[in-house]
């Protein structure tokens, strides 16, 4: 019979080596993905500097913290500790700081689930499918919402205008419009959806 929690622990065998202690699992690297309806665009694109607007849940899973800002540029001291990292809190009762950190996909960080991804950019890819956008070190807390703030770069189909500073909140309503006058095309996105996924 399973032990509680359904996992099912291994049968000793007589003559057989002892079993090592488990490893501690990694901390979880969760990737922020996308899905959107676009006219005439070509590719969403998130700069570095990007505000990153998130609810985020404590690892408890008691406390929320709504609309915290997270940007690749701000780099603070983690309290007790000699990391640093782009955004910390405290949630009360919690002997440690919350941490997220936004990761740049590199050899030094192997991500199976996104091997030949590319973050950064949304150009929409298989049709109803949500593509990985972003990728978050988070400890102690994780993000549960986005609010596709920006400021975001959008460019119009082939060769078109590329409009700056653009906030995506529409684009889950009634839509995001322009007009690209260099290309004289309407241009739109909407349908947005976004979901957080645990990445290995």
């Amino acid at each position: 019979r399973a032990p509680r929690g359904g996992r099912r622990m291994p049968s000793l065998v007589p003559g057989a080596p002892a079993l090592s202690p488990p490893r501690a699992p990694a901390m979880p690297l969760i990737g922020l993905f996308m899905k959107a309806t676009m006219e005439n665009i070509e590719k969403i694109e998130f700069p570095e500097t990007t505000d990153w607007t998130f609810d985020v849940l404590s690892g408890n899973g008691v406390d929320v913290r709504e609309r915290v800002t997270v940007n690749a540029q701000d780099e603070v001291e983690v309290p007790n500790s000699k990391a640093t990292a782009n955004f910390t809190c405290k949630f009360e009762g919690s002997k440690q700081a919350a941490t997220i950190s936004i990761v740049t996909m590199s050899r030094k960080v192997e991500c199976r689930d996104l091997k030949g991804q590319t973050l950064g950019v949304y150009s929409g890819g298989a049709r109803g499918q949500l593509e990985p956008i972003a990728l978050f070190d988070c400890r102690g807390m994780e993000p549960t919402r986005w609010y596709p703030v920006g400021p975001f770069r959008v460019t119009a189909v082939d060769g078109g205008k590329c409009f700056e500073d653009v906030d995506l909140r529409e684009a889950q309503g009634d839509g995001w419009c322009e007009y690209d006058d260099k290309k004289d095309q309407p241009v739109g996105i909407s349908e947005l959806e976004f979901e957080f996924k645990v990445v290995k």
